[in-house]
């Protein structure tokens, strides 16, 4: 969970607004307007661009084009560019992640819920029946012809990068209005900015169960997406057990070494799969990865309390 300020008071001012049921949470948005008239419209086409995509992404609408498409198997379909953007996308980190990023691991998560049902973990058989299914491509997409081709009957929510892909055109949208120097969208703690005057962010300590207690840390971002991933919230209870909601597709167990994962990216699509992907991976595979993404910002933190960030990571920070 992550929450924002400007840096500066200055003017134009700062059209601030507050929505809650977006995207099943609650939104912050934050633009830089040379006018209240000018932020008002931006404002508008920030909602309507949301709402736009939320049609195309939304996993438990059955009229949303992801939906749609999951209605298909081996057959390569038109697909708007928006979704062919994320497809394409999530498979490339899929193989980059040696299947640490898995798109396809709700099938995991419904395993997980029946076992909280009838309190006992998920029979080894079906766990190792949905490993098998996850090892080929789970799709294909060519962007030229935009066509998507479903391969695997597994469900797909996209949860884990489809949210920072909205944050991302939401954000462009805002400031791409007439008379908006720069804009802000956070989205249920993910944040996006764009624009010259950069924002402090506010990281929230995942050992602390009070909303307003001190933050883990503090960031000043520009130009930048922000997403935070953890499992100490939400997850399973397992008999007398209780089992994060990260699961490791590699292995189809709930993550047991990591509560949080923070990251700056370039965008906030990008931020999403990291923070995800990190989740899974032991630190160290994570830090390895950074070295090879310039300005990218990651701090984890264990279930001990220690914390591993990269050098990035310490100069965001104040």
């Amino acid at each position: 969970m992550s929450l924002w300020k400007p840096l500066f008071k200055s003017q134009p001012a700062w059209h601030s607004a507050h929505f809650e049921c977006v995207l099943g949470t609650s939104m912050e948005l934050g633009l830089l307007a040379e006018s209240p008239k000018f932020g008002q419209r931006a404002e508008w086409a920030v909602l309507n661009e949301i709402e736009r995509l939320e049609k195309i992404f939304n996993a438990y609408r059955p009229d949303s084009e992801l939906q749609r498409w999951q209605q298909t198997l081996n057959q390569a379909v038109p697909a708007s560019a928006d979704l062919a953007e994320v497809l394409h996308t999530a498979e490339l980190w899929r193989v980059e992640t040696r299947g640490a990023f898995q798109p396809a691991v709700e099938a995991f998560t419904r395993l997980w819920k029946q076992a909280e049902g009838a309190g006992s973990t998920p029979a080894a058989n079906d766990l190792d029946a949905v490993i098998h299914m996850l090892r080929g491509p789970l799709w294909t997409v060519d962007m030229n012809a935009r066509v998507a081709c479903r391969h695997i009957d597994l469900p797909v929510t996209l949860n884990a990068i489809a949210k920072g892909y909205i944050l991302d055109r939401a954000c462009e949208v805002g400031a791409g209005q007439r008379g908006i120097r720069a804009a802000m969208v956070n989205i249920g703690g993910d944040i996006r900015h764009m624009g010259d005057s950069p924002i402090m962010t506010a990281v929230a300590d995942p050992f602390s169960p009070q909303e307003n207690a001190r933050p883990l840390a503090t960031l000043l971002i520009k130009n930048q997406g922000l997403a935070t991933s953890g499992g100490y919230r939400r997850g399973f209870q397992v008999g007398e057990q209780w089992r994060s909601h990260l699961i490791d597709p590699r292995t189809g167990q709930p993550v047991r070494h990591t509560v949080s994962v923070t990251a700056v990216a370039e965008n906030a699509m990008l931020a999403d799969i990291l923070t995800t992907a990190f989740s899974i991976m032991e630190p160290c595979e994570s830090m390895m990865l950074c070295d090879g993404l310039p300005e990218t910002a990651v701090l984890i933190v264990a279930k001990d309390g220690s914390q591993t960030a990269t050098g990035q990571w310490h100069r965001l920070a104040s």
